[in-house]
C-alpha cells in the first residue's frame, strides 16, 4: 500500500516499510521471504519478527545498539521471554535461528526517533516525512486480543506514546508493525486508543491485586477480559509487562507459599 509518494508498506505482522524502493525497515513475519534488493535494511528492535532483513546481502544494516543482544538466539530468548533452555515448545517466536552480523551503519537520510519500552533499544525511523513507529503501539484488534502491550518497561512505553503523539502534530502520517494501515487521522485514533488503554491496563492490574495475587495470576485475570486464547507462552510473555506495572503500582510486595504476591 502507497502511503506518499516515496513509501510504500507491506502488510504483515510486521507491516514492512519501503522508502524509495531501496531502504527497508522491519522485514519479518511472511514477508521474511521476499527478495526487495534493499540497499539498507533497518529493524526497529531487536525481536524475532523484526530481524530476517538483516540475514540479507543488504549493503547497510542497522539495528538499535541497545538491543545487540539479539545478534544470537540465547540473546534474542533472553529479550523476548526472559529466559532460555536448550529446546522448549514454549519458544514459539524463535523465527530466526541464525546468528546475525552487522556493520550497523544508518543511511544519513535516515532520522533516528528513540522510542524505548517495548525494548531497550526500540527506535522509529522518520523517512520522508512518515514515521515508522515499529512496535510503540499496536492496532485496536491486538490490544483487544492480548490485552497485555508487550512492553519490557510499561511506564517507559507510555512515555514515548507522547513522543509519538508530539511529532505526529508536523509529520504525514505514522506506520506501524502490528496493526492496519491508515491515512493519518484514523492513526491518531489508533495512538489514542493505545494510550487510554494503557491506562485502563493500570486500573484492571490495581482491581487483580486487591486481595493479592502473584504477577501471573493477575496476567490471566486481566487477559479474561480480553478475546485472545489464555497460553502459557501468553502469560509468560504479558507477565514481563504485568510485572513492569506492578513494581509501581503495588502497596506491599511478600512472599508467600504461591510466589511473589503484590498487594494493592
Amino acid at each position: 500500500m502507497k502511503i506518499s509518494k516515496d513509501i510504500e508498506v507491506l502488510p504483515g505482522s510486521p507491516n514492512t516499510l519501503i522508502y524509495e524502493g531501496r531502504i527497508v525497515v522491519d522485514q519479518g513475519g511472511k514477508n521474511s521471504s521476499l527478495n526487495l534488493e534493499a540497499e539498507a535494511q533497518l529493524a526497529t528492535h531487536g525481536h524475532m519478527d523484526h530481524i530476517a532483513g538483516l540475514l540479507t546481502k543488504a549493503g547497510k544494516k542497522y539495528l538499535p545498539r541497545e538491543d545487540m543482544w539479539a545478534l544470537s538466539l540465547l540473546g534474542r530468548r533472553a529479550m523476548t521471554y526472559g529466559f532460555s533452555s536448550a529446546q522448549s515448545a514454549l519458544f514459539t517466536y524463535d523465527l530466526v535461528k541464525e546468528q546475525i552480523s552487522l556493520n550497523n551503519s544508518l543511511p544519513s537520510e535516515v532520522q533516528e526517533v528513540r522510542l524505548p519500552g517495548h525494548t531497550p533499544g526500540h527506535t522509529g525511523y522518520i523517512l520522508g516525512n512518515v514515521l515508522y513507529a515499529g512496535d510503540a503501539f499496536f492496532g485496536t484488534r491486538v490490544l483487544e486480543g492480548f490485552i497485555f502491550p508487550f512492553y519490557v518497561d510499561f511506564w517507559s512505553a507510555m512515555d514515548s506514546l507522547k513522543v509519538v503523539k508530539d511529532l505526529l502534530r508536523s509529520l504525514d502520517n505514522v506506520a506501524i508493525s502490528h496493526g492496519p494501515i491508515y491515512e493519518k487521522r484514523k492513526m491518531v485514533e489508533v495512538l489514542e486508543f493505545n494510550i487510554k488503554h494503557g491506562e485502563k491496563l493500570v486500573t484492571w492490574v490495581k482491581e487483580a491485586i486487591s486481595q493479592g495475587a502473584t504477577a501471573e495470576e493477575v496476567v490471566v485475570k486481566v487477559m479474561s477480559k480480553g478475546t485472545g486464547e489464555i497460553k502459557p507462552t501468553n502469560v509468560i510473555l504479558n507477565s514481563i509487562t504485568a510485572k513492569s506495572i506492578l513494581s509501581q503500582v503495588a502497596r506491599d510486595i511478600r512472599v508467600e507459599s504461591r510466589g511473589v504476591v503484590y498487594w494493592g
